[in-house]
């Protein structure tokens, strides 16, 4: 099972405090999903910090320049503890069959999936996924950069960002299998 994952934060580094976790089913396959199961979940700021997620005055300063909805999107009063949503997206995760493998991939690796197996450990949480399956959706948009992006819903909304995100790369694919 193919799971794009993207993040919202208070940092750009490995220990960022979340505050959004979106993802979604996507295929590899060279088809375009018609049906995704979309896991949507929002998490306290303060409680992510208290777990040991940093909080940079520069990342901010710049979600006060982002779209109001952008922002509103994780300041809402249905936010969860940074443990119970690592807990919420673990079940979200559970394959259809036991012998199936969960693959996240990142908008790098070296971000989106970095910084939620590091939550993950904080928080003594196991991950839904191991490290051997880590995939990178930056690299895999990288050599195909004549499929263009589309931006489904609002930008910088975890759940619509991880959509976009897996749409583009079921493109990429489908154009790589000359479907």
């Amino acid at each position: 099972m193919d799971i794009m994952l993207d993040l919202e934060t208070l940092s750009f580094a490995t220990d960022a405090a979340i505050v959004s976790i979106g993802a979604c089913t996507f295929a590899t396959d060279g088809t375009i999903s018609t049906q995704r199961r979309i896991f949507r979940q929002v998490v306290h700021p303060d409680t992510a910090q208290a777990a040991g997620g940093r909080i940079d005055a520069q990342t901010v300063v710049w979600w006060m320049g982002q779209s109001d909805a952008a922002r509103a999107a994780w300041t809402q009063v249905s936010a969860v503890s940074i443990r119970s949503a690592l807990e919420k997206f673990a079940l979200w995760c559970q394959p259809d069959f036991p012998e199936e493998r969960v693959r996240v991939w990142g908008n790098g690796v070296g971000f989106d999936n970095i910084i939620l197996r590091g939550a993950y450990d904080r928080c003594s949480v196991t991950p839904p996924w191991r490290h051997q399956d880590d995939r990178c959706y930056r690299t895999l948009k990288n050599l195909r950069p004549d499929i263009a992006y589309e931006q489904i819903g609002i930008a910088h909304e975890a759940a619509d960002d991880a959509v976009s995100q897996a749409v583009h790369a079921e493109r990429i694919f489908a154009a790589m299998k000359g479907a």
